[in-house]
């Protein structure tokens, strides 16, 4: 599956961050930047009562709750170097409990996510099982059942009941918290989701700019970044200090 074309986002994370953080000692931790937004979606900060509009370039901290609405979709590229793309109807927590890797409670929906580097690892808490995402890219639904499908990797599905460690090509459904989870089949062309491919970034010049004019915290970034006409760009440059 040819998906290049975010890969741009996991670069501009860290420019973003540096330029929006906040300076108090006290301040949230950010957790990750969003990259894409369409129709109605909503963020519910930690502390506070109501959900206000998300737009992209806002940041998401620790504890932030993220909700889309019927035909309405977000993406977003966490700090540690995850890529997550959140189907309509879904509701889930970037979660402060995070420690050895990043932590997403999936409370209801669809998510699609690809690590964007091979140190990235992050976990999907769902209502029926822990979903260990490495290196991977991998599509996690909880309605009335988790379903979980790996295009690339390896994913562990694993509740107090069991556990299926889950390779490209295979996927596992698991009925609830009470029921261990299936044991992993091969995953047909039908079973394959398509929806994560119609959410694309637009204006990458202006990411490009947005790191070319970063300021010099004495580490250096050289790269090249793969646009959506297949050329090949050059992105040279200095990240700011957090």
């Amino acid at each position: 599956m040819k998906l290049g074309k975010m890969m741009l986002a996991v670069l501009f994370l860290p420019a973003a961050i540096a330029a929006s953080a906040p300076e108090a000692f006290c301040a949230p931790r950010v957790a990750a930047v969003a990259v894409f937004i369409a129709g109605d979606v909503q963020v519910k900060r930690a502390g506070e009562s109501k959900f206000s509009g998300l737009k992209v370039n806002d940041m998401l901290y620790a504890g932030d709750n993220i909700k889309t609405a019927a035909s309405s979709r977000a993406g977003l590229v966490t700090k540690g170097g995850a890529e997550v793309r959140l189907n309509e109807n879904s509701t889930f927590e970037l979660s402060p409990q995070g420690r050895l890797r990043e932590l997403i409670k999936l409370s209801v929906g669809h998510l699609w996510t690809r690590m964007l580097h091979k140190m990235a690892k992050i976990n999907v808490r769902t209502p029926s099982a822990v979903c260990a995402v490495r290196g991977t890219e991998a599509d996690i639904e909880q309605r009335s059942l988790l379903t979980v499908k790996v295009y690339e990797g390896h994913v562990d599905v694993q509740n107090s009941l069991g556990k299926q460690s889950l390779r490209a090509g295979q996927m596992t459904t698991v009925a609830g918290a009470n029921s261990a989870p299936e044991a992993a089949k091969k995953m047909s062309a039908k079973d394959a989701g398509k929806w994560q491919e119609d959410m694309k970034l637009n204006d990458y010049d202006k990411f490009i700019n947005l790191l070319k004019e970063s300021a010099s915290s004495g580490k250096s970034l050289k790269t090249s970044v793969k646009m959506p006409d297949g050329s090949v760009k050059q992105i040279e440059g200095g990240l700011k200090k957090k």
